[in-house]
């Protein structure tokens, strides 16, 4: 194996440095959003924290070759709870510490060098094991089963998350042919979702908003929408997971970086000129990327956001994509398709000292009793990062 040579970026100015070759990178990464310059930046400067309780210290890992330059960067960082104090702990985790927001954290790679990317990065944090006390390493492709047995010796405590469960559909030609392949019940909720506003005399238009400049009102619509849809009662629950202006601002950064480089999509369903229903899009290369959504709950009857769905199908279709990513998560709305899945797995460990280790379990103990108490409680403030 070529011995990679790694750098640590632990500036802002030297992380915004990357810019170019990162870029360059993307046009050859896995077709994620959340691993692009445009979301980690953003999110570094909206998300991350710098409190007395709970500190963020830039981390990022590099990895190039003579050969090949820039091949993988670890867009990581050191997080300490509380920042000071004998109880301080300290663990090295991705980007993407956020309620929801980022659904897939790792490295930055081409996919056929992800599992050397891990490999580099695995060695390499098991040579600097005194910066950290727990290392949270995520979006590791499911399949490697080789660079799981490999964590698994190499550190005796380690703990396995679930899997995140990425369903993807392969588009087709026309959208009749796709349609045609889909299973029936799909196919009936299809001709429910078209005929049955028609039925009620009601013509529902489709739009995409695209041009940088009307990103910021179309994201507005889409806040309330995404709102009103998670306190609809007696239905499957949806997290507001913008109700805070932070999470707000950090999206509003985002959207308009993709939208400068002619990456955004913001789908809407339309009635009489108002926005009914809305969702996220990010245009990567052969993949249409669909992220969060929202309806009029007045609209609820029509199925509007099956239809949302649908019509960007169409328009992934017409636009020459090959892949449809309907975001994380393995729930009806999205398994009705009949999609493929890839899995991406997640796991914690500590370095093999005693100190270490003992300090990872009382942390993941302390963290399962924080889950029991009030938000407010001084534990729950001390060691949990503030939401604002």
């Amino acid at each position: 194996m070529v011995k990679p040579l790694i750098e640590h970026i632990v500036t802002e100015d030297a992380l915004l440095a990357l810019e170019p070759e990162w870029r360059n990178l993307e046009s050859r990464m896995v077709k994620l959003p959340f691993v692009r310059f445009d979301w980690v930046i953003p999110w570094w400067r909206h998300l991350s924290t710098q409190a007395k309780t709970v500190r963020d210290e830039l981390f990022v890992i590099t990895f190039r070759t003579a050969e090949d330059g820039l091949l993988g960067i670890a867009p990581m960082m050191l997080t300490h709870r509380p920042n000071l104090g004998p109880l301080q702990f300290r663990q090295l985790q991705f980007f993407g510490a956020d309620p929801n927001l980022t659904e897939v954290r790792g490295v930055a790679a081409t996919a056929e060098n992800m599992s050397l990317i891990y490999t580099w990065l695995l060695d390499h944090l098991g040579q600097m094991p005194l910066k950290w006390n727990s290392a949270a390493l995520t979006g590791l492709p499911a399949e490697d089963l080789e660079l799981q047995k490999n964590i698994n010796l190499r550190y005796a405590t380690n703990y396995w998350g679930p899997d995140i469960v990425n369903p993807i559909l392969l588009l087709k030609p026309t959208w009749e042919e796709f349609r045609t392949g889909l299973p029936r019940n799909v196919k009936e909720s299809l001709r429910k979702c078209y005929n049955s506003p028609k039925r009620d005399g009601l013509s529902f238009d489709f739009e995409i908003v695209s041009d940088p400049a009307d990103v910021e009102s179309a994201l507005a619509l889409f806040f309330l929408l995404h709102r009103a849809r998670s306190r609809m009662p007696n239905t499957v629950t949806h997290l507001d997971n913008f109700v805070s202006l932070r999470s707000q601002r950090f999206l509003a950064d985002v959207c308009a970086r993709f939208a400068q480089r002619g990456l955004l999509r913001i789908f809407q369903l339309k009635y009489k000129g108002a926005v009914i229903a809305t969702r996220l899009g990010f245009a990567l290369g052969d993949t249409l990327y669909l992220y969060f959504s929202g309806y009029d709950p007045n609209y609820r009857k029509y199925s509007v956001a099956t239809t949302l769905v649908a019509e960007s199908i169409k328009y992934g279709i017409a636009n020459g994509f090959r892949l449809l990513n309907m975001s994380t998560g393995r729930d009806v709305s999205k398994s009705r398709w009949a999609p493929f899945e890839v899995l991406y797995r997640g796991v914690e460990f500590s370095p093999q000292s005693r100190k270490d280790i003992l300090k990872h379990r009382s942390y993941r103990a302390l963290l399962k009793y924080l889950r029991r108490r009030p938000a407010d409680s001084w534990i729950a403030r001390t060691f949990s990062r503030p939401a604002r």
